[in-house]
């Protein structure tokens, strides 16, 4: 794979939710590709969104490149760890990056330093697709709508709390506290499986997460996913897309 040059925003909409490696690949059009089974870093952990998605990819890539592909989850620092690995990896087209807006576009702005450049240390290879996000509370939490949401967390300042585990989570409570002028305390995680457990167990009162990991209890009735009515249009619907 030769090195392809993207413009800046262009690359950070791909990094949405894509697959990158190292920049400076040098793998030539007429060697052979894969010699070796390939690794894809995810930048946060089993069960993730993330995961889950590498996981199926994974499944379909090894069978079209007739090779193993091993899949390793290195969650932290809002994946600047995950993109620090790959960046450092050889570039020989045998180590990717299932990368998303945290460690390419987020956490750039978010962390204090990073060991990497998010557009000259890599090459995107392909898009894979957007999230759904959603606001889940613990099932105790009385309410079924972001409008009901912020009137109780104004009738009751500091008593709620939320969990994040990426930095789409963190921007996204930030946004809300902010906007509706409520008073919720943040617990970040370093992926978004220990901050639903967290809420099962009544420690937090709710999450703002992707779709995948939180449906299976909004099924179950463990989780409660907020509704966002029109009455506040900077929220999507959320229980509606399962």
């Amino acid at each position: 794979m030769t090195n392809v040059k993207f413009p800046r925003r262009q690359f950070l909409h791909l990094a949405a939710g894509a697959a990158a490696m190292p920049a400076a690949s040098r793998v030539a059009r007429a060697q052979a590709f894969p010699t070796k089974p390939v690794n894809i870093i995810v930048p946060f952990g089993p069960g993730s969104g993330t995961d889950t998605l590498t996981r199926i990819i994974a499944q379909h890539l090894g069978i079209a490149l007739k090779q193993t592909i091993v899949i390793e989850n290195k969650a932290g620092a809002n994946g600047a760890i995950a993109a620090t690995q790959v960046a450092r990896s050889q570039p020989d087209g045998h180590t990717l990056l299932m990368t998303t807006n945290s460690p390419h576009s987020a956490a750039p702005s978010l962390n204090k330093t990073i060991a990497y450049d998010p557009v000259k240390d890599f090459v995107p290879v392909t898009r894979v697709g957007s999230y759904t996000f959603v606001v889940a509370v613990h099932r105790t939490v009385p309410v079924a709508s972001i409008p009901e949401l912020i009137a109780y967390a104004k009738a009751n300042p500091g008593r709620l709390s939320y969990g994040s585990g990426n930095t789409s989570g963190i921007v996204a409570g930030e946004t809300l506290k902010r906007r509706a002028g409520i008073d919720i305390l943040h617990v970040p995680y370093k992926t978004v499986p220990l901050a639903i457990s967290d809420v099962l167990g009544e420690r937090v009162s709710m999450v703002l997460s992707d779709l995948t990991p939180s449906l299976p209890h909004i099924r179950a009735g463990t989780l409660r996913g907020c509704n966002a009515a029109r009455s506040f249009p900077m929220c999507r619907p959320c229980t509606s897309q399962a």
